[in-house]
């Protein structure tokens, strides 16, 4: 076995190994996401609102809601996206799986806070928008047209 055979090889097995963690990755940067967009509306609060900290603007819960929803999106659609890209190969299942397993690690959130559904809904639209856009530009690569 050649040395580029080899390196080939071992570039393929480090792709398969990053997967999973990649999908991780993607969760903790939609999460990521939603606390720095409620970071920076509590620091831009004006001062007559803020109590012990917290902001009280009337605006406050439509910016918390977004945020959650913001990065709901975000984290489904990166939960789909970096372990399809990662994957050196089956892209379509990595895809599915991913998607899949997204959306039942989402429900499991559902059922112990049950108040969440819009943040699960998001991820499953973020995630589904991603799987179904991946099909799309794959069958359209496939049959050939550009």
């Amino acid at each position: 076995m050649t040395e580029a055979t080899q390196f080939r090889r071992n570039v393929h097995m480090l792709r398969w190994l990053f997967v999973v963690p990649s999908a991780f990755i993607g969760w903790y940067v939609g999460l990521i996401a939603a606390l720095v967009i409620h970071r920076a509306h509590k620091a831009i609060c004006p001062a007559q609102y803020l109590v012990s900290g917290m902001c009280h603007a009337p605006w406050t819960p439509l910016v918390q809601n977004s945020a959650i929803i913001i990065g709901s999106i975000l984290a489904g659609a990166l939960v789909v996206l970096l372990p399809t890209f990662l994957a050196p190969s089956h892209r379509q299942r990595v895809a599915w799986i991913a998607y899949g397993l997204g959306l039942l690690y989402s429900i499991y959130f559902l059922v112990v806070i049950p108040g969440i559904w819009h943040a699960v809904l998001s991820a499953a639209i973020g995630g589904g928008v991603v799987l179904w856009r991946f099909f799309r530009t794959d069958s359209v690569a496939s049959k050939g047209v550009t």
